[in-house]
């Protein structure tokens, strides 16, 4: 996983001098937003399966990117860009892995499994509240009552 972004980052700095800096990060942004509400998507309606994840946070950053290009673009008379449509869908990459990370850490958060790392302590609720019986020569002192029951305990 590590070596893809690197490889994705190696090639836009490669081929960011092609293109205004301000443009491309524009289509990143664009990638990522659209990328984060189709891949979270995807995650509600897949129950988490990471698969449809990634198919939803980088196929609707890739549909948009072709839609900008393709309707967009072509409708004002503009020339078809490639790079945009790639920076849209690194955009798209680059909301999976997040949606990744922060949707399949729930074990580790909560200290499931056998490979957390944490320490988990387990509490027994087994201890109930006895309250005292009612004495009727007593004092009628609630508090009093209460303490020599959890003393005598």
């Amino acid at each position: 996983m590590k070596f893809i972004v690197l490889f994705f980052a190696f090639i836009i700095s490669v081929h960011l001098h092609a293109q205004d800096p301000g443009d491309a990060a524009k289509h990143i942004g664009a990638g990522v937003v659209v990328g984060i509400a189709g891949g979270y998507a995807a995650h509600k309606i897949s129950n988490g399966q990471k698969g449809w994840k990634w198919a939803g946070a980088v196929g609707s950053s890739l549909a948009v990117g072709l839609a900008k290009e393709g309707i967009y673009d072509q409708s004002k008379g503009y020339e078809w860009e490639t790079k945009d449509v790639l920076y849209t869908t690194l955009g798209g990459v680059l909301a999976g892995m997040a949606i990744h990370i922060l949707t399949d850490n729930t074990r580790r958060r909560n200290g499931g499994g056998k490979n957390c790392g944490c320490l988990v302590a387990q509490i027994e609720h087994t201890n109930e509240i006895q309250l005292p019986k009612f004495v009727e020569n007593g004092t009628g002192d609630i508090t009093s009552e209460l303490q020599a029951a959890y003393l005598l305990r």
